[in-house]
């Protein structure tokens, strides 16, 4: 298996060079008729490098398709035989999430795992009313599950290291107690049959570490995230599919949705504090790929399972969503730029490493290109039409400079297009799944529209990745705060606020090219056109009403929504049932005896805050029951003071 792996991948990295440097050569006979400018030289540069980028996503698609068609093996591990007897803990961090969809989303997994597992709520939690909210709905969840439940909660008065800090701090604690665990996001959801199937790989391959379960998109019901389940659903096999026929043992780490081995991931996955202050030093943020890199580096190995099944996550509910995520992601990916070349690390990790910074970089790349193309086409002077040598006439060879776009656009097209497609035949493959997604004519259907929206979608990606990436090489570091997980629809004026300098940048090129490179506007009109329609399009996608009316049409259809989800359907249902406290909860821990000594008993072992003057006028107020002036800051002072809460009358 390791020699196939190492064959499949010098293959795959001999197609990506070989049609980098076709497209390449084209280009360069085309500057070459009346020699290389300055300018040109640039173009050539950035476009060997973006058109690798975009050949290494198609021929990993190619990869994929080819696999799904011919049935391989993406997994060749032993497989599960008999009962486990390995402890697993389940562990959900959360960070001032929405408290009813992440107890229901427990419960949730839990009734379809059974007893088999111990689940952790790992809180980081620093709104003091979400940290109360947590508490009561730990404790009210308790008591309906009953003794067989082992669901514990845990709240971190300093969140140190983000969420790797707060796995560390589970490992630390209680990680001599476990065998494995999986580690969930908020939003995550998992069956128990997959649960299981993962405990059972690892059961059977001692010397796996890590088995990644890609999570499919579900459950959010605004436009733009049925598009990206759609996508999920369609695409996303045949890119798993790639990923997993080329990685083999040498898989990568997603942050969550996979099980590991606790005591590798103890052993090995210490995380360094880079040297320096953010956004390049300090805390590593993107920690996942890290710590998959730091496995292999141990000898462990990392696995992806395309095909288990049973794991499924939330998507953002609006692109302006995405974007703010992706704001997080790109300072993280961008640090490991002082990781990359760590000692020891494997290519392979490398090469996970080195494309995810990638995967931010492309964007101020892509819009060099388009600036640099768009001032040599102003540029550009028409040659004579005949000169003369003697008597004879030479006839000159025009050659337009919009040539490089033709290329370009036209190497865009079969590279970011035919993956699309070969997904869409690959799932056709199956008729099972072809009803499941709304039939063929469903299918099609949604591949086109999504097209659409993601060429719309994609110069307002980029030109915000170029304003990461600068604001980053900057030194502008950002925080990491809770996601927006819920459906709503986004108003004008909000949306307008946030990508007027989209449109107007949009509005600036167009005039610049219409008026200065005329000939060659037409290549610019997609690009343009994203631009243009920035806002219309981030309030519309957001819009749930317009979600539901693509669903009435049958389009962007999943099987999620055909068939249904027990895991995703008891969820929401739980999250629906759920009644809001009468009070706030904070109060209640002044004003209600049980709920006071409930967090008391909670905060065993947490630190109290130093003694000093204001914490004594604090005190005074919250006996008098005088709260309303109390900053987020205050609440927080007073609820980790265990002498003062129950000197409380």
């Amino acid at each position: 298996m390791p020699e196939d792996s190492a064959a499949r991948r010098w293959l795959y990295l001999f197609l990506v060079l070989a049609s980098t440097v076709a497209a390449v050569t084209e280009m360069t006979g085309i500057f070459q008729v009346d020699g290389f400018t300055w300018r040109e030289i640039v173009i050539l540069v950035l476009f060997g490098i973006l058109f690798a980028w975009i050949a290494s996503s198609f021929w990993l698609a190619a990869f994929g398709a080819f696999a799904r068609f011919t049935k391989i093996d993406l997994l060749p591990l032993k497989p599960p035989s008999g009962i486990s007897a390995a402890r697993t803990a389940i562990l959900m961090p959360v960070y001032n999430e929405d408290v009813a969809r992440v107890f229901a989303g427990v419960r949730a997994i839990w009734e379809s795992s059974g007893p088999d597992f111990d689940f952790y709520i790992l809180s980081d939690s620093t709104n003091p009313a979400n940290w109360v909210a947590e508490e009561l709905q730990w404790h009210r969840l308790k008591q309906e599950l009953g003794e067989t439940a082992h669901i514990f909660y845990r709240h971190r008065a300093k969140n140190i290291g983000r969420k790797a800090g707060n796995i560390q701090d589970f490992c630390e604690n209680w990680g001599q107690l476990y065998d494995y665990m999986v580690i969930l996001d908020a939003d995550s959801l998992m069956t128990g049959a997959a649960l299981r199937k993962l405990v059972g790989l690892m059961d059977a391959n001692p010397r796996a570490a890590l088995i990644q379960a890609p999570a499919q998109l579900v459950g959010r019901h605004s436009l733009f995230a049925r598009i990206q389940q759609f996508s999920s659903s369609v695409y996303g096999p045949v890119h798993g599919a790639g990923l997993a026929f080329l990685q083999g043992a040498d898989g990568n780490y997603y942050g969550h949705n996979a099980i590991i081995r606790v005591h590798a991931f103890m052993q090995h996955c210490g995380l360094p504090k880079l040297p320096g202050r953010p956004p390049f030093g300090g805390e590593i943020m993107s920690h996942d790929f890290v710590e998959a890199a730091f496995l292999r580096r141990a000898g462990w190995e990392v696995w992806m399972a395309p095909d288990l099944g049973g794991s499924f996550e939330e998507p953002p509910p609006s692109l302006l969503d995405h974007l703010i995520r992706d704001r997080r992601w790109c300072q993280g990916n961008l640090q490991h730029l002082r990781i990359v070349f760590a000692q020891g690390l494997t290519l392979p990790s490398r090469l996970h490493l080195a494309m995810g910074i990638m995967s931010y970089v492309a964007s101020p790349l892509w819009l060099l290109l388009l600036v640099f193309s768009a001032i040599d086409m102003m540029n550009y002077v028409a040659p004579a039409p005949a000169s003369y040598i003697g008597l004879w006439p030479s006839l000159a060879h025009s050659v337009s400079y919009a040539a490089e776009m033709v290329v370009l656009v036209l190497a865009t097209l079969v590279l970011l297009y035919v993956p699309k497609l070969l997904a869409a035949l690959a799932l056709l493959e199956d008729p099972v799944a072809t009803r499941a997604h709304g039939g063929t004519s469903a299918v099609f259907r949604g591949l086109f529209w999504e097209s659409v929206f993601s060429t719309l979608m994609a110069p307002i990606v980029m030109l915000q990745h170029s304003w990461y990436v600068l604001s980053i090489l900057m030194g502008m570091a950002t925080g990491w705060n809770s996601q927006t997980r819920t459906d709503r629809a986004l108003p004008w004026d909000f949306v307008a606020g946030k990508f007027w300098p989209h449109t107007l940048i949009g509005v600036v090129a167009t005039v610049i090219l219409w008026r200065y490179a005329g000939g060659a506007f037409n290549w610019f009109v997609p690009l343009l056109a994203g631009m243009l329609v920035s806002i219309p399009l981030v309030v519309i996608s957001s819009s749930p009403l317009m979600g539901l009316w693509t669903r009435r049409d049958n389009l962007f259809v999943v099987p999620s929504e055909t068939r249904g989800l027990a895991v995703m359907d008891r969820a929401h249902a739980l999250a629906g049932a759920h009644q809001d406290l009468a009070q706030d909860a904070r109060q209640l821990v002044l004003e209600d005896r049980q709920v006071r000594d409930l967090h008391l008993a909670l905060l065993s072992g947490t630190p109290q805050p130093d003694v000093s003057a204001r914490l004594g006028v604090l005190r005074a107020q919250a006996a008098r029951r005088d709260t309303a002036a109390f900053s987020g800051e205050d609440w927080t002072m007073i609820l980790s003071d265990s002498e003062g809460l129950r000197a409380l009358p």
